[in-house]
């Protein structure tokens, strides 16, 4: 989990341009006012603002480029300049600043700030802007009102920094002049698809749950009036045959229906990312929250020109031909299943009897991509697939969903790479996470469910024509509920409360969730790897208690990051803009959300990457490696927002200048400037003025009360600092003996009582250890030099001889009168021994006597056998130097035996 390092950097703070790129140059009472009379000043436009219940997602960024939405406009800034530019004029504080160039919303239409710390794009737009997202390439940026949806054309970063700082006027198109407007339906989200070539696919899904497929052609300016795909998901649900109708009527039907009930669209996303580590159907699957509590996928859903990942044909391909496989038997397989493996067997084949063809990119360091065509067969609208039921005992049944976050599950490498020798591709593969998809449900109360896809979604498409007879149905798609958590009380739940997901940049397991209390962090990563490990295992024996100890485990980590504190007496509605997550190097690992005009950041600490499994060896090496840092430890709390100064404490705040202009009349002016007389206008002029005085001098009593609470709680803790250190210093001061002073005067002589005992102690200690140290040397060198090894080896052979012949040792001899067995085979040693010697005297007087017998018949006897003297004489001299190598081995053993029996007595 991210800690916290710092809030707010002060080159976002008031005062500085990165203030000023985010800052509307509002007073929150006409905010208020505009809010009450249905009027949108902000924009200079009308409709009303309180209309609008959705997603306010008016930040984006490429890079350290962000465009965030103001009003109408657009403003672009590089933070790593800004942040640069900050920290120069910081450090040559004689040089004059520049103008910051803020600005009223009168004002927008004007160039931007002298300094270029931010460029205002403009557009023509007739509503505020609600969403930006810009394309994988960063060469389009997607602009979303309640309505309508446009598309510019974006320059790069050289042109948008330049100076002069003018104004640019964006090039940029309506998207479905005729669908997309005021007379339609809202638009719930805009997504840019996994899948279109050099990210010029864009997805429009609107409340009326009505999904459009736009693919973008610089050369064919009509690409933007018309989509190549329209799909009307209240006629899908229903539908029964491919050859049906699913276009979406060109009037909206405002009337209710049975079809549309549950149908309105809260919001959407792809499956995946199109990156190589997902799984193959992922990134063409596309899947809705309803604002009613239900979900749907949608897959595959394609342009009719796609790029594909790496991956996702070949795993596809390796999955979709196995299960053909079965449905060769029919009596496991009924025939909607085996229709649906048929389907995916043909789509696939169609992808691979193609030719792609070749597309090079601008990098010429990158790859070329290749472009392959929609399959025709089957059709380019596939099923919709369910409302998926969710299982779980915490689970509402009424659920006000508003965002959705999809996981993609992992690629299965080992089956992809199967009947390849190399196992070169594994190394590229990332093999952390679940092989199911994680699918993340939020609702307008702040609630977050996480859920798990155990089935997976796979490309369905509808029969090619009507059945005869009713068919089977496909068995429901279900998602199970991990865990539900909680973001916000009820008590802090506003009316147009809509919480969204933002991803996070380090892990595809964690999460952000942005609403109007705050920005809290989510991490699945603490049950990932495990739930992944029981999933793969075949053990089913105890798979219950394991799955139990997951779900009773450590769960998933929330952490709130930054809390809003709103002037609730300021502004009744908040806007809070979804949050984006950077992680750049001159910016570090940053948090950002514009809140009521008002940044607010967090800069987060860099997750360290888990250790490696250590062995027994590198344990107390690595120990040492982890030790804490000292910067680190000398971190004495979490760190704390700075202040910052409301609103109403700024010098145009006031709307009472404005008032006087406005409202006054001319001909009753010149009573400002008289003595009060009593008279209907001069009571309707101060009634009027109360209304505006009353206001402000609230709003400024509680400001100031703030500040006053905040000045005497810091004056508390400094207080307490200071007592502190005091108390710290006199201990200090104690012990290092610094404090005689104290003690000059003082008759009792208890002065330096406590140091002098402690080191007496510590020298009659001392002494101990040296006399203690200097016995033991004295016993070391009378026991005289080190045993050598040829004295080591004869210790060994010593005591093997002992316990070949049963002598016993001292250790031995104290063991074996502990241990009866010990004792018997002792004695059955010695009577071993015994009969050793008795049988060796018998074999000796056996042997002289047959020697005698011998030399007395070969005397006596005539012999039949002459041996010659030569021989017998050699034979003779060798039994004889036999004789004496024993006769010498028996006196060793001999002399050896009393030594041994002799120190054993001693």
């Amino acid at each position: 989990m991210p800690k916290v390092l710092a809030y707010t950097p002060e080159w976002l703070s008031r005062n500085n341009p990165g203030y000023q790129l985010f800052n509307n140059a509002q007073p929150a009472h006409n905010l208020v006012q505009a809010r009450k009379t249905g009027s949108t000043q902000l924009g200079n436009g009308s409709g009303s603002n309180s209309d609008y219940v959705g997603p306010n997602k008016t930040i984006a960024r490429r890079g350290a480029e962000i465009f965030t939405a103001v009003g109408k406009h657009i403003r672009w800034a590089d933070l790593s300049m800004l942040k640069e530019n900050f920290e120069e004029q910081k450090a040559t504080p004689t040089k004059a600043p520049k103008s910051t160039g803020s600005r009223t919303d009168t004002q927008f239409d004007k160039d931007g700030p002298e300094d270029g710390s931010y460029r205002i794009l403009s557009i023509a737009l007739g509503e505020p802007i609600r969403q930006l997202s810009v394309s994988p390439n960063g060469d389009l940026l997607a602009i979303t009102t309640a309505h309508t949806v446009h598309i510019a054309l974006l320059p790069d970063s050289f042109h948008l920094g330049q100076l002069p700082n003018r104004a640019i006027r964006l090039k940029a198109f309506a998207i479905g002049p005729t669908t997309h407007v005021l007379s339609q339906s809202q638009v719930a989200s805009i997504l840019w698809h996994p899948c279109g070539v050099a990210g010029n696919c864009l997805v429009t899904i609107t409340v009326d749950a009505v999904v459009r497929l736009w693919e973008f052609n610089r050369d064919n300016r009509w690409s933007t009036d018309s989509p190549t795909l329209a799909i009307d998901l209240k006629k899908l649900v229903a539908g029964f045959s491919e050859d049906q109708d699913f276009a979406p009527g060109r009037i909206r039907n405002r009337a209710f229906s049975l079809d549309s009930l549950g149908m309105e669209v809260a919001s959407a996303c792809f499956g995946g990312s199109g990156s190589s580590h997902e799984s193959g159907w992922s990134a063409t699957t596309l899947w809705f929250a309803m604002k009613g509590g239900d979900v749907y996928a949608l897959c595959p859903l394609l342009p009719s020109h796609w790029q594909p990942p790496s991956t996702l044909i070949p795993s596809i391909s390796t999955a979709v031909v196995g299960k053909t496989a079965l449905t060769q038997d029919e009596s496991q397989l009924g025939s909607e299943e085996s229709q649906q493996y048929n389907d995916q067997f043909e789509w696939i084949r169609g992808i691979d009897s193609q030719d792609p063809t070749i597309v090079e990119r601008k990098d010429k360091f990158s790859p070329d991509i290749e472009v392959y065509s929609r399959p025709t067969n089957p059709g380019a609208i596939p099923r919709l697939q369910g409302p998926f039921q969710l299982f779980s005992e915490d689970t509402y049944e009424d659920l006000e969903l508003s965002d959705i976050y999809v996981v993609a599950g992992r690629i299965d490498a080992e089956a992809l790479t199967s009947g390849d020798d190399s196992d070169s591709e594994l190394d590229w593969m990332d093999e952390h996470g679940v092989s199911a998809a994680v699918v993340c449900l939020t609702t307008r109360s702040g609630r977050v469910y996480v859920c798990l896809d155990l089935e997976g979604v796979e490309g369905q498409w509808l029969p090619r024509k009507k059945p005869k007879r009713l068919s089977e149905p496909l068995k429901e798609p279900y998602l199970i509920v991990l865990e539900g958590l909680e973001t916000l009380s009820f008590s802090d739940l506003l009316d147009l409360e809509w919480p969204t997901f933002t991803l996070d940049v380090q892990s595809r397991y964690s999460f952000f969730i942005t609403h109007s209390k705050g920005v809290f962090f989510f991490s699945l990563d603490p049950w990932v790897q495990s739930l992944e490990q029981e999933l793969q295992s075949s053990e089913s024996l105890g798979a219950p208690f394991r799955m139990n100890i997951i779900k009773n485990g450590p769960g998933t980590l929330r952490e709130r990051m930054v809390t809003f504190s709103h002037e609730q007496h300021l502004i009744s509605d908040t806007s809070v803009a979804t949050c984006i997550v950077l992680e750049i190097s001159d910016l570090g690992y940053l948090l950002l959300a514009p809140v009521n005009g008002e940044p607010k950041a967090a800069i987060l600490e860099k997750p360290r990457p888990e250790p490696a499994v250590l062995f027994e060896d590198e344990v107390e090496e690595e120990s040492f490696k982890s030790l804490p840092d000292m910067n680190t430890l000398s971190l004495r709390g979490p760190a704390r927002e700075t202040y910052q100064a409301p609103q109403i404490f700024s010098r145009g705040f006031s709307s009472l200048p404005e008032f006087f202009d406005k409202q006054v009349p001319s001909r009753h002016r010149k009573l400002m400037k008289e003595h009060v007389r009593m008279s209907t206008a001069t009571l309707d002029l101060m009634t009027s003025a109360h209304r505006v005085i009353s206001k402000e001098t609230h709003l400024l009593g509680i400001a100031a009360a703030d500040l006053f609470r905040r000045c005497e709680r810091l004056q508390d803790e400094l207080r307490d600092q200071i007592s502190r250190a005091n108390e710290v210093a006199h201990r200090t001061e104690v012990i290092v003996g610094e404090d005689a002073d104290q003690y000059v005067g003082n008759t009792t002589g208890k002065g330096h009582a406590t140091l002098d005992e402690r080191l007496q102690r510590v020298r009659s200690r001392h002494q101990e250890l040296a006399s203690r140290h200097e016995k033991l040397r004295e016993k070391f060198n009378k026991a005289g030099k080190e045993v050598s090894e040829k004295e080591k080896l004869w210790f060994a052979e010593v005591k093997k001889t002992a316990d070949s012949v049963g002598v016993e040792t001292e250790k031995q001899t104290q063991k074996q009168d502990d241990e009866e067995e010990g004792q018997e085979s002792d004695a059955e040693t010695l009577q071993r021994y015994q009969d050793a010697r008795d049988l060796t005297a018998d074999l000796v007087s056996r042997a002289k006597k047959a020697a005698e017998q011998g030399s007395h018949e070969q005397t006596n006897g005539d012999s039949m056998h002459v041996i010659p003297s030569d021989l017998r004489k050699e034979r003779v001299a060798q039994v004889m130097k036999l004789l004496e190598r024993e006769s010498a081995l028996v006196e060793a053993a001999q002399s050896r035996l009393n030594r041994l029996a002799v120190s054993s007595v001693s």
